[in-house]
């Protein structure tokens, strides 16, 4: 997924949702909390990698708008100091042959290093203003900063845990994740209350970290579906080859080359296929289109989103793919694989396919059916929208973040000014 960068704040400042309701506290399954007259002091501080910098922005310009909380937001190398860079870079150290299988412990050293500079700030900006609340996302930027955990209730947001990161990616023995579990369970433990971003992360928090259910929501990112045009679902182009679009960088990771292969074997006459990627991929056909340095929410990734059909990514190992989540805001008929959250955007036989990783048979019946079926194509087209409307709203699951933190302060306040009995 790509970085959205100053388009965000610009489409955010400029437009408003036209239902700003926020959800129950039932849906957060927890209690609801009082009104207050005072804000709710937010400390945020945020990972600023591509995903999550995308998410991150979701949070800080959403923030603007939400009545009484007061969200103060950081980057985790915000202010950091020229020692803590360079422990940073020592730690972040590759050991060649070692590395690329975790032998050296490199993802270990990376994240204490990554959390300890997280703490570094935060406990500097604890110490110049009272806070209610402490979110960190993800649990990396939280490594360092337990004790403060344990004085200020805090909220962390994950996409997935370090089990799901070690089976999903397969990049080393599971011995050699276990300093990232034992960091990890530790923040947890000390932790007011979890946002998992799917139901496959919340499950392994809880059957895998022993965490209670009541202590872990899930509330899924979103896409500002206010900046979406409305899908034409009767295309005003003349009747042609449908187009298929492709959306990431890592593309072997994102079965980018499972989709190449099969569409020039077998599509290459009948459709277009159109890759949104920084990649070094070449064009096999006259009928593919490799677009560069298409940064989100600008005209010309609208444009790709607005002129497609079907979006197709067949992830090896994905956390979420939120790609599927603008691509659904988009009106497309989905193609993904059954790993990480991406079950949980795609209805099989509703609004898109599900494949097995790989399964370049199967990538190939499904993805004729949806060339061939142009009313299978726009049912599903309908389907993946009215979705989004649903369930990929920023704006609504943002709110659901605000109004987590304000109960997290409230019971908070609640427990500390209890009579002694």
């Amino acid at each position: 997924m790509y970085i959205q960068g100053n388009n965000m704040s610009k489409i955010l400042d400029r437009r408003r949702s036209s239902d700003p309701s926020s959800p129950t506290a039932a849906a957060l399954d927890m209690p609801l909390a009082g009104a207050d007259s005072l804000a709710t002091e937010v400390l945020s501080v945020q990972m600023r990698s591509v995903g999550h910098k995308t998410y991150a922005k979701i949070i800080r310009d959403s923030s603007s708008h939400e009545m009484g909380v007061n969200v103060d937001s950081y980057w985790v190398d915000d202010e950091r100091s020229a020692l803590t860079k360079v422990v940073r870079k020592l730690a972040e150290f590759r050991v060649p042959t070692l590395s690329k299988r975790n032998l050296d412990f490199r993802r270990a050293r990376a994240e204490w290093a990554t959390g300890n500079m997280s703490y570094q700030l935060a406990r500097k900006k604890t110490r110049s203003k009272a806070y209610d609340v402490l979110h960190f996302h993800t649990q990396t930027a939280a490594f360092g900063s337990v004790s403060l955990m344990k004085s200020i209730p805090t909220v962390i947001t994950i996409d997935m845990t370090a089990f799901q990161l070690m089976r999903e990616h397969n990049s080393g023995p599971a011995w050699t994740y276990r300093p990232n579990v034992l960091m990890e369970r530790s923040v947890f433990a000390e932790a007011a209350h979890i946002v998992a971003f799917s139901d496959w992360a919340r499950n392994s928090v809880i059957n895998e970290h022993g965490i209670a259910p009541e202590r872990v929501s899930v509330i899924t990112p979103g896409v500002l579906m206010e900046a979406f045009p409305t899908p034409q679902f009767i295309s005003d182009r003349e009747p042609g080859k449908p187009r298929i679009l492709f959306v990431g960088n890592e593309f072997h990771r994102k079965g980018g080359d499972d989709l190449l292969a099969v569409f020039a074997e077998h599509f290459a006459s009948k459709a277009e296929l159109h890759l949104v990627t920084n990649d070094p991929v070449a064009s096999p056909s006259e009928s593919v289109f490799i677009h560069r340095g298409v940064s989100s929410y600008t005209p010309e990734w609208h444009r790709l989103y607005a002129q497609a059909e079907i979006f197709v990514m067949t992830s090896r190992a994905e956390a979420l793919g939120m790609v599927f989540q603008e691509a659904a805001a988009s009106g497309l008929a989905l193609i993904g694989t059954e790993v990480g959250g991406i079950p949980e955007m795609i209805d099989h036989d509703v609004n898109g396919f599900l494949i097995t990783p790989g399964d370049r048979e199967a990538l190939r019946r499904f993805l004729g059916v949806l060339i061939d079926d142009s009313a299978l194509r726009t049912r599903m087209r309908i389907a993946s929208h009215e979705k989004a409307l649903r369930e990929f709203n920023a704006r609504t699951n943002a709110s659901r973040m605000f109004e987590l933190f304000r109960t997290v302060a409230a019971t908070s306040n609640a427990r500390r000014t209890l009579p002694v009995s």
